[in-house]
């Protein structure tokens, strides 16, 4: 950086107007307001909508672009000022890739936090939205909020977050991202005075021979040693959690299915579920993990991607 001080962004929210965006800007503003941090509210103006001919002047175009740009996040500004001083609200706007400037301010961003469209999954899956594409390649932690109708655009009711009321869910494995994914659901869990829940999802290679065996047999050395794994990936984590946030209340839980959906479900009653990625491929749910991808389109709360 040749000696330059890089900004700090604090919370980062992409903000487009659409439904999906408000609920997000709402959640983003809260957490902004309990944390004592700054909001950064940044809109990106999609260039491919611009229309364009051989040796178009573009000159009066991006002006109108850039006027509507500023209404648009001055309005997301102004529906934030009841729960955050101005002081604290920064707006930023530009021509091009929203999900590529949020990618890029998440090196100096300490959460950042996008709305979900709630396309379907083979759309979401294989083109990806703005949503998937930072939660797979950003810096810091993101959160994907929809709203509590789930694929329903609709609903602006306000988002679940954690709290006494609804726990902070994480999901484990044997994974750094996993182990990351913990602590920084433990830091959540902490600041917003609610209950971290460690669940471990286990898994036959046959989840058919591991059901008959359950019921029919009592089990067999497989199952056993697969729970008892489970089992005490759970409690390490819980202990590790117990030592470092001793005000925290910890639960633990292993349940037995799809890992994805498994935690997916628990969106009914959680305020955050929180996952690591580990993914490693070239498409954008790749990048992500199966399971994160899973979770992050079929949870109806809001859902934390840790790298």
């Amino acid at each position: 950086m040749n000696g330059q001080v890089r900004t700090r962004h604090g919370i980062v929210v992409g903000y487009d107007g659409s439904t999906g965006s408000r609920l997000a800007l709402t959640w983003a503003a809260e957490t902004a307001r309990l944390r004592g941090a700054h909001l950064t509210l940044v809109h990106g103006v999609d260039v491919t909508t611009v229309p364009a001919r051989p040796a178009m002047d573009h000159s009066p175009v991006e002006p109108s672009y850039e006027s509507a740009a500023k209404a648009l996040v001055d309005e997301g500004a102004e529906r934030v000022g009841r729960l955050l001083d101005a002081s604290r609200v920064e707006t930023q706007y530009w021509l091009g890739s929203s999900a590529a400037q949020l990618v890029e301010m998440s090196r100096d961003a300490d959460l950042v936090v996008v709305g979900s469209r709630g396309r379907g999954r083979l759309l979401a899956g294989l083109l990806g939205s703005t949503s998937y594409s930072v939660a797979a390649h950003a810096h810091c932690p993101v959160v994907v909020v929809r709203g509590p109708g789930g694929h329903d655009t609709q609903d602006m009711r306000a988002p679940a977050r954690p709290g006494p009321e609804r726990d902070v869910v994480v999901g484990v494995d044997d994974s750094d991202a996993a182990a990351r994914a913990v602590d920084a659901a433990a830091v959540v869990a902490e600041q917003e005075t609610a209950t971290l829940h460690i669940v471990r999802v286990a898994r036959s290679p046959s989840m058919e021979a591991w059901t008959y065996a359950e019921t029919a047999r009592g089990g067999t050395e497989e199952t056993h040693a697969i729970r008892d794994h489970a089992e005490q990936s759970v409690t390490r984590s819980a202990d590790r959690v117990r030592a470092q946030h001793p005000e925290v209340e910890v639960t633990t839980e292993v349940l037995y299915g799809d890992p994805g959906q498994s935690l997916a479900d628990l969106g009914a009653t959680a305020g955050l579920i929180v996952v690591g990625s580990r993914g490693h491929g070239g498409f954008t749910g790749m990048l992500l993990g199966s399971v994160s991808h899973r979770v992050i389109h079929d949870a109806t709360c809001p859902v934390m991607v840790v790298r």
